[in-house]
């Protein structure tokens, strides 16, 4: 029997579903949101009840695009089947890997699958930066080798960038890394200390800080080299309305809980990755997405937008919105203002 809110005709809000398609991760991050281990998690999602999950989207005729991620994506075996199983259901779909198994051979096998693109995370230009971020020797080997073999099997990538107090001066490094690379984008994610991301609270930059470094970006945007896009500091939709030139790449506010959604190992729905608060589980609703996401005050609240503190004044509050995980973060209250902004 289906659930009650399954044939409401009220389109989902959703652009991008970010799919935690398993937590277990060989890397170590300093930063990670979800404290992944090398380890199998119990109780994650099967394969019968994935394709359940992309049915109840198919039948309401939304398809966003699914970012399969991890923990470490490439650990499940049905990785491939999955994939298929919504690509001919017509999601288009891109994946985010660490590097270490992504061989030439496995990697064309989910392009034939229907992965149309990858995120890798490279943390500084060098072995030694990158390694030390993220808690492995030999972690920026594995994603020279990774971005390599997707440049053999035509698969382009994005490089990820975590900007912290540390990382802040490699910002043009990184930029000028992913254009050698041949990456198709450089996201620059600004830190959010969940997770084990809390321990490093400390590198998290202040609002000055943050403005400098948005300044930067912009700056490099305007050169024209590479897109570039930033993520987890909206406030970037403000300091381009400062600028006497509209920009090359395109930017957005925060779209947590507007636009985007995350998918946990455990059916879990949540307004990104760093906003660690369920907004229901899938499995209370037999595995209908829709139902779920319908049935969320949480979703609900913040699509209206920001309401509390400074963001719920300002000018810029319904297309910045201000990054609603770091305020959930540092204040408790997912809807007042982002303290990396002090607009």
């Amino acid at each position: 029997m289906m659930h009650p809110h399954a044939h409401t005709p009220t389109p989902l809000p959703l652009r991008v579903l970010a799919w935690e398609i398993t937590r277990r991760c060989p890397m170590a991050c300093t930063h990670c949101r979800g404290a992944s281990r090398n380890l199998p998690y119990e109780n994650e999602l099967s394969t019968a009840e994935a394709f359940r999950v992309i049915d109840s989207l198919h039948a309401i005729h939304a398809h966003p695009l699914i970012i399969f991620t991890g923990g470490e994506p490439m650990y499940r075996e049905d990785l491939e089947t999955i994939v298929a199983y919504a690509a001919q259901k017509g999601f288009p779909c891109a994946l985010a890997p660490c590097g270490k198994f992504a061989s030439r051979e496995r990697l064309q096998r989910l392009k034939d699958a229907g992965i149309q693109a990858l995120s890798i995370s490279i943390d500084g230009p060098t072995a030694e930066i990158h390694d030390a971020f993220r808690g492995i020797k030999g972690a920026f080997q594995f994603a020279l080798e990774a971005m390599a073999a997707a440049r053999d099997v035509g698969i382009g990538f994005q490089i990820n960038h975590t900007v912290t107090k540390e990382t802040r001066a490699t910002l043009r490094a990184m930029r000028d890394f992913a254009i050698e690379q041949k990456a198709t984008r450089i996201d620059y994610f600004f830190l959010v200390p969940v997770g084990r991301g809390a321990a490093i609270a400390n590198l998290a930059m202040d609002d000055v800080e943050t403005e400098k470094a948005l300044d930067e970006i912009l700056d490099l945007d305007a050169e024209g080299s590479l897109p570039v896009h930033v993520t987890c500091a909206p406030n970037i939709v403000r300091k381009i309305k400062e600028r006497a030139h509209a920009p090359k790449s395109r930017f957005n506010g925060c779209m947590a809980g507007a636009g985007f959604c995350f998918l946990s190992h455990l059916g879990e729905l949540q307004p990104c990755g760093f906003f660690d608060k369920s907004a229901g589980n899938v499995r209370d609703f037999q595995l209908d997405f829709p139902a779920a996401f319908k049935a969320s005050e949480l979703f609900q609240s913040l699509h209206a937008g920001p309401t509390g503190g400074s963001c719920g004044t300002c000018t810029f509050r319904l297309s910045c919105r201000g990054c609603r995980a770091r305020a959930y973060a540092l204040t408790g209250d997912p809807l007042t203002h982002d303290p990396s902004c002090h607009f």
